[in-house]
């Protein structure tokens, strides 16, 4: 009876706390998508609102002592995930630059924010030491939300996120070596206790995460687990490196699953994607629930001593520190003056900041440490500004440098034969950005020969997305005459498009059978469904491709069947006329005409000129 009524009590008070951390969490992802603001931006202000503003929730209540040890357990998936999406060749690729990033650049950053906390605050040089180790972190919590919304293109994005990644164990691991030397007197103790800690961080980070790894890897290539244990059994197998490695040394877990995932990312298998997909909605909920309940234990009464001089530190971290790492870190790496511009302004701190900064302030204040006390609430509030400065700024500086546009409008065409081609040319001629991609030498001849841009290249292979450039591309049209390949292009892309802006042709009638389930498929275009059987047909009957104004032209021909809406074009935006859609009302609509109304569409076309 007495345990009975302990588990209501509980479930009564977590119950709608944990509703309300998941519920606005995903509501705030979902805004921050239809209104194209960056996500953690909307986070950080609904924990606020959850939090200090109408004391919705308490985290610190709400998870009691378990708090941090449940905030480092999502990181540690977090970076586990990340590293899972870090592919070597991104590695070889930007390899020098990330290199230098997390050692130079992050001792330069190390210098500039001890020298200006010691400065600013009336903090011991211990204190200083260990705050300005933290703030050395960005990570992949804050990183990759805002990449995922500016979408940069060329080198800069995987630099950014493979430094995110990595620089998280360094920060902390720096952390730990600050507050050792900050505990010790003696010169030649503190150097030995630091070579010790280093030493057997690398020993218990890289050891365990590279034997977990190999364990883990040899039993998905062996099929000796089975698909439905795979997801839950790499998932036990991380957290349990993460907390053996935290018991070998501090703060070594976070090395550890970083070199699992990285490990992992090697093995380009179905199981290892298949995991990355799910970690991939896992990050997500771990993101929006970390960032609400960082920004709910914010005290407005800590944070107001320390907010004038805060200002200046952040002012030193993102105008001084970051520029200065990275004006030294690029030297001699042939990156662009723009490529090193946007570098300098993505360096947002997340929750590995906030979760070592807590636990080395509180053992720091244990040990009577001047100006321990301070260490949290500059710490949080340096992660709210970098968040709001990076989160505002990085965005119109990528698109400012090139480097980015306002809205992926265009598409990608998988196929360049003649109904693709004058699907392009239409396109291009309302300033719709496309790129043609085809294996045939001859179509993509063709398409250059037009002044199309054009690839003679396989969609399907693992380079694709990292060949082509797809700046200002923010959805794809597979239009072969395979119906498997146009399957496989649109699963593919999904991930990088999302499902809403992946369209296909429908499949043919041997396909029609069921061969190819609704659920492989990308969304069909045209009103009844177009099938590349039909365009062929149409195409020898001297059918072509012909943009026009909405109006009675269209509507009779298409009511008649001889005009097939293929895509539209309004306020200088695409959308495909997908099947069951009604016939656009307004723009240019784009579809394959009838001989007998081609010049009925061009007559149209030039009198609405």
């Amino acid at each position: 009876m007495l345990i009975s009524t302990l588990l209501a009590a509980t479930e009564s008070a977590l119950g709608p706390t944990l509703a309300i951390i998941v519920g606005v969490g995903m509501a705030a992802q979902w805004i921050a998508w239809r209104t194209q603001v960056p996500s953690i931006i909307l986070l950080l202000v609904a924990g606020l609102l959850l939090g200090p503003v109408f004391s919705l929730i308490d985290p610190d209540d709400f998870l009691g002592g378990t708090l941090f040890p449940v905030v480092s357990l999502s990181v540690a998936l977090i970076l586990f995930e990340g590293g899972l999406d870090l592919p070597p060749r991104e590695l070889r690729s930007t390899g020098t630059v990330v290199r230098r990033l997390i050692t130079i650049g992050a001792i330069i950053t190390f210098l500039v924010a001890a020298w200006s906390a010691e400065q600013l605050f009336d903090i011991s040089r211990g204190a200083a030491a260990v705050m300005a180790a933290v703030l050395v972190v960005t990570g992949p919590t804050v990183v990759g939300p805002l990449l995922r919304f500016v979408r940069p293109s060329g080198r800069t994005g995987p630099m950014l996120r493979a430094e995110g990644i990595l620089i998280d164990p360094i920060g902390a691991t720096a952390a730990l070596v600050a507050f050792e030397a900050a505990l010790t007197d003696e010169p030649g103790e503190a150097i030995s206790a630091l070579i010790g800690v280093i030493g057997l961080t690398l020993l218990a980070g890289v050891g365990i995460g590279f034997l977990l790894a190999y364990m883990l890897d040899h039993a998905l290539r062996r099929f000796l687990i089975p698909d439905h244990l795979g997801n839950p059994i790499a998932l036990a197998i991380v957290v349990v490196g993460f907390v053996i490695s935290n018991e070998v040394q501090e703060e070594a877990g976070l090395l550890t699953v970083t070199v699992m995932g990285i490990w992992l990312a090697r093995r380009d298998s179905a199981a290892v994607r298949q995991l990355l997909e799910f970690n991939e909605s896992l990050r997500t909920l771990l993101i929006s629930a970390l960032f609400i309940l960082l920004a709910a234990r914010i005290e407005p009464d800590q944070l107001r001593d320390v907010a004038l001089p805060s200002l200046l530190f952040l002012a030193m971290l993102v105008f001084v520190a970051r520029p200065l790492g990275v004006i030294v870190s690029t030297v001699r790496t042939g990156l662009t003056w723009r490529e090193r511009l946007f570098l300098m302004v993505m360096a947002p701190r997340g929750i590995v900041a906030a979760a070592v900064s807590a636990i080395f302030a509180l053992r720091l204040e244990q040990e009577g440490v001047r100006g321990a006390e301070l260490i949290v609430p500059i710490v949080f509030l340096m992660i709210i500004g970098t968040i709001l400065v990076y989160g505002f700024l990085a965005g119109p500086v990528a698109r400012a440098l090139g480097l980015a546009e306002a809205r992926a409008n265009g598409v990608l065409i998988v196929g360049a034969h003649s109904i693709a081609r004058g699907l392009a040319k239409a396109l291009e001629d309302l300033d719709v950005k496309t790129m043609l991609v085809d294996t045939d030498p001859y179509n993509v001849t063709r398409s250059v020969a037009l002044g199309l841009p054009a690839r003679r290249l396989s969609v399907l292979t693992e380079e694709a997305t990292h060949e082509l450039d797809l700046r200002g591309i923010g959805r794809i049209l597979a239009l072969t005459s395979n119906d498997e390949v146009n399957a496989l292009a649109s699963g593919r892309f999904a991930r990088l498009f999302g499902r809403r802006e992946t369209f296909q042709l429908a499949p043919g009638e041997r396909q029609r059978s069921g061969a190819l389930p609704e659920a492989l498929l990308g969304r069909v275009i045209g009103i009844q469904g177009l099938d590349y059987g039909t365009l062929d047909e149409r195409t020898r009957q001297g059918w072509r491709v012909r943009p026009s104004p909405t109006g009675e032209p269209i509507s009779a021909a298409t009511e008649a069947g001889l005009f097939l809406p293929m895509a539209r074009v309004f306020g200088g935006q695409l959308s495909f006329i997908c099947r069951n859609d009604p016939v656009p009302s307004q723009g240019t609509v784009i579809g394959l005409a009838a001989p007998s109304v081609q010049k009925d569409l061009e007559r149209a076309l030039e009198q609405a000129e």
